[in-house]
């Protein structure tokens, strides 16, 4: 049996797949599920910014004077049963229930004195924090420095505020995502995660009002994690995890080939249920056996784009030869 064990933002995990911040871990029994099952990790559910800032009912009092006027807001601000106090309370339960690394996860938009509260969260325990930077850009005036200047104040406050590894889970929609990436390197952050997925509101020509139901990922999805987790790789000192639309074992090889140090999975455990976890880490383990390999380093990342000099310039050239090959 080969050695699954990996080393993410400097924490020891069994395996390189992680529960993945979802509908399905914000349970205790979830989490204790999930590492039976060979999860190297858990990530909790994530708390918004909104939420912690809420700590009274003024934004509440808010949310339900805007729903009276704007279809879509109450379903954008849901009423939450996990309040911040409630969250610090399952982050220490989950310590104590599972013997696996255990991430915090804050969602976040704008700087702010919520940021403190990312020092409870490590008091509470938790072994990492994973700060999700989701934010749809509507404002016309603002420019992509500004937005990228607004999630470095970010992701600095909260790096200056504890002592635990910091992981930024971001989008694909930067205009040069892999300077991005390296301006919050420079930061000190731990590890990326690539990547988030926006709501996709849709019209219900019926009721004439907007449908904002979150789809789950497809296997397709994971072809752009995969590509830029293969370009970033050796280029930065921070770990790389793979998220959305790693179905299998197959996807999970794939990202570690381009390089990422752990997988994220979620949307194939809401479908086939957390025991599907072992599954997936018994193809990793098969596959490596096959292969010769005895453990994760053997191979992670041989696939990357790391030899290559201008991986744009090697990108393009691929897409020029395929299309005109197709001679379409």
């Amino acid at each position: 049996m080969a050695d699954l064990s990996t080393t993410y933002m400097g924490l020891n995990l069994p395996s390189p797949l992680v529960l993945a911040s979802s509908s399905l871990s914000n349970r205790v029994e979830n989490f204790q599920l999930a590492e039976q099952h060979g999860a190297g990790a858990v990530v909790l559910r994530s708390l918004f910014e909104e939420q912690i800032e809420a700590l009274d009912t003024q934004l509440q009092e808010a949310m339900d004077r805007t729903t009276t006027g704007f279809a879509e807001a109450q379903s954008f601000f849901p009423r939450q049963t996990v309040g911040p106090h409630e969250y610090l309370g399952m982050v220490g339960a989950a310590k104590k229930a599972v013997g696996i690394p255990v991430i915090a996860s804050v969602n976040c938009n704008a700087p702010g004195s919520w940021s403190q509260y990312a020092r409870q969260i490590e008091d509470a325990g938790a072994d990492a924090l994973e700060v999700n930077l989701y934010a749809v850009q509507a404002d016309l005036r603002l420019s992509g420095a500004d937005v990228e200047n607004r999630f470095h104040e970010i992701v600095s406050s909260i790096r200056e505020t504890v002592r635990i590894p910091v992981a930024v889970k971001l989008s694909p929609f930067f205009t040069a995502l892999g300077g991005t990436v390296a301006r919050f390197d420079a930061l000190g952050v731990q590890a990326f995660v690539l990547f988030n997925r926006f709501l996709q509101p849709d019209i219900s020509l019926e009721k004439l009002s907007l449908k904002n139901d979150m789809s789950l990922s497809q296997p397709g999805e994971m072809l752009l994690p995969l590509r830029w987790i293969a370009i970033l790789y050796g280029r930065i000192k921070a770990d790389l995890s793979a998220s959305t639309g790693v179905h299998d074992a197959t996807g999970v090889i794939k990202m570690l080939l381009a390089g990422a140090t752990t997988v994220q999975v979620a949307a194939a455990l809401v479908k086939n249920g957390i025991p599907y976890l072992g599954k997936m880490r018994e193809g990793l383990d098969e596959w490596m056996d096959k292969r010769g390999h005895g453990a994760i380093g053997d191979f992670r990342g041989t696939l990357s784009q790391r030899v290559i000099r201008d991986p744009g310039a090697f990108e393009r050239a691929q897409y020029v030869h395929l299309i005109l090959s197709q001679n379409v």
